[in-house]
Formats: C-alpha cells, sequence, structure tokens
C-alpha cells in the first residue's frame, strides 16, 4: 500500500505538531524597506517639479509641503560681483522679504571662487558702474561650472567681458563672455564695425522694454515697459547677439532699431539671464527675475 500523500509530514493527531507563529515585526520592518526608495523619489521628485516651475509655492498643497522642508519660505541670497546701479541697490532694499544680498567685488573672490558663490542662491555678474569689465579666468570658470551645477547667473550690460591677465593687469586679447565665462552667458559679442565689438559700443536709446515671449515669469502682467502711450525709457543698450531666448526686447521710440532686453539660457538644472539694460529702472521685472531664479519658489 502506498501512504497518504504528504502522510509521513503531517503532526501527530491531538495537536502535537509546531506551527511557528508570524514575525509580524519583520514583516512591517521588510515594508518599511521597499518603501524607503519610494519616499526618496517622490521627495526629489517634488524638488525638481519646484525647482522647474512645474508647481510653485503658491499651488494647492503645495505651500504647506514646502514651509515644512523650508522651500521658498526664506529670501533669496544674492551676490553681486562688481557694482550695481542705484536704482538697482534701492529695488533690493525695498524687498528684504524677498532678497537678501551682498556686494563683492571680482577681487574678494579670487580666494575658492566656486565656494564662494556657492553660498548663494542668484549670482548678479553686474559691472555696469565701473570703468573695469574684468574678472579673471578662475573666477570665471568658477561661474561657468556653477550654472551647468544648478546655479543662477544674472548678467548685466558689458559686466564681464574682459579677463585679468598676469599681475592683475587686462588681458587685451580676450573680449566678450565666450572668452571670460564660457557658453553660460545667453548673448555673443560680434564685430559690428571695422575694429568695433557689440559689447563694447554703448548705444543710448529712447525706447521701450516690449514682451517677446507672452507666459514667461520674468515678464509676468507686463506687455510694455513703460505702458503709458508716449513714455519712454532712456537706455544705455548693446547690439549684442542672442545664443538664447529672447524673453523682451528693447524697441527704439522712431519704430527703426531694436535690440535684445532680457535673454534667458537654460542649462539641465542651472539658469542664466542677460540684462542689456539697467536692470533697476524696471522694478517688477527685476523682483520677478529674483522670484524665477531663486532655487526653489
Amino acid at each position: 500500500m502506498y501512504p497518504e500523500a504528504g502522510g509521513a509530514d503531517l503532526p501527530p493527531a491531538g495537536g502535537g505538531g509546531y506551527f511557528p507563529e508570524p514575525d509580524w515585526k519583520s514583516r512591517i520592518a521588510y515594508n518599511l524597506e521597499g518603501l524607503i526608495p519610494l519616499i526618496l523619489i517622490l521627495i526629489i521628485a517634488f524638488f525638481l517639479a519646484v525647482k522647474f516651475n512645474i508647481v510653485s509655492s503658491s499651488t494647492p498643497f503645495v505651500g504647506p509641503i514646502a514651509n515644512v522642508f523650508g522651500v521658498g519660505s526664506s529670501p533669496v541670497k544674492l551676490l553681486i560681483i562688481g557694482k550695481s546701479s542705484p536704482e538697482v541697490i534701492d529695488v533690493l532694499n525695498k524687498n528684504p522679504d524677498l532678497v537678501v544680498y551682498r556686494m563683492k567685488s571680482p577681487h574678494e573672490l579670487e580666494r575658492n571662487p566656486k565656494e564662494q558663490i556657492s553660498q548663494y542662491d542668484v549670482v548678479m555678474l553686474d559691472q555696469s558702474q565701473e570703468a573695469d569689465k574684468a574678472i579673471s579666468r578662475r573666477l570665471g570658470d568658477a561661474l561657468n561650472s556653477w550654472v551647468k551645477g544648478g546655479g543662477n547667473l544674472v548678467t548685466v550690460m558689458d559686466s564681464g567681458i574682459r579677463r585679468t591677465g598676469l599681475g592683475g593687469q587686462v588681458a587685451f586679447d580676450v573680449v566678450g563672455w565666450q572668452g571670460t565665462i564660457g557658453d553660460v552667458v545667453p548673448v555673443s559679442c560680434d564685430r559690428v564695425g571695422e575694429g568695433q565689438l557689440a559689447c563694447e559700443n554703448k548705444i543710448i536709446v529712447r525706447g521701450k522694454l516690449t514682451r517677446q515671449i507672452e507666459s514667461h515669469a520674468i515678464m509676468s502682467g507686463i506687455e510694455v515697459a513703460p505702458p503709458q502711450e508716449g513714455a519712454f525709457f532712456l537706455l544705455e543698450t548693446f547690439d549684442v547677439t542672442p545664443t538664447g531666448t529672447e524673453v523682451a526686447y528693447v524697441s527704439e521710440a522712431r519704430g527703426i532699431d531694436s535690440f535684445p532686453g532680457i535673454v534667458e539660457k537654460k542649462m539641465v538644472v542651472g539658469k542664466s539671464v542677460y540684462f542689456n539694460y539697467n536692470p533697476g529702472i524696471t522694478q517688477t521685472i527685476l523682483e520677478n527675475t529674483l522670484k524665477y531664479m531663486r532655487k526653489a519658489i
């Protein structure tokens, strides 16, 4: 006779066999270990969505979560390299809840420039009030790698178009951002005449700033500035060539000429914006730019 299937392994009748109780603690720990990677992915996705403006701190349910993690709840930390216009400083001083800033000369950033600029959310390279438009190779390389690594750079007019050489003297064989900071500045300094470069040829324009991209956050609520009929700015500008996306342009009052106004270039994670005029004369646009460029809003 054949024994019943599995009969040899059955415990004796009467309950004499041993069945181990389930280890609930082990099961819970196992399940939690499986959830941890998913939670981390969700947190990273949230921060990336905030960073790339897919959602903002004003989006329903996002604000409270952002505040818990400290996202968008503190002022923008801004470093100004050079010397900004009184109008820019006035806008910054009016907005202590939006921005806290510090101004340093390029010379002060010679020691560990990458480490120094990495402490800030936004760096503004603004030598518009200075005759010296030079930065060192070390600082230029630091700005380039910082932007490509996720930093946010604002370049104003002809700032940073020259490079300091040996002994701190200006190297006259380098003119333009391609030679000083690399490809992160979204305009180029092309030749506009015999022996003349666009970024060294300042032009005085009576004109308006007109929105080019309707949905861009920098121009939010602004179609043209100044908005009044017959009102114009007296601007200093340059006939540079955009290599990024033109956000706004300067139109001359007579309607004959136009020039790039605001140009942007997005890296994989960082952003770079160029102002072809004094950004302090358009207060709301400057405020919008700081909000747009901060690492978490």
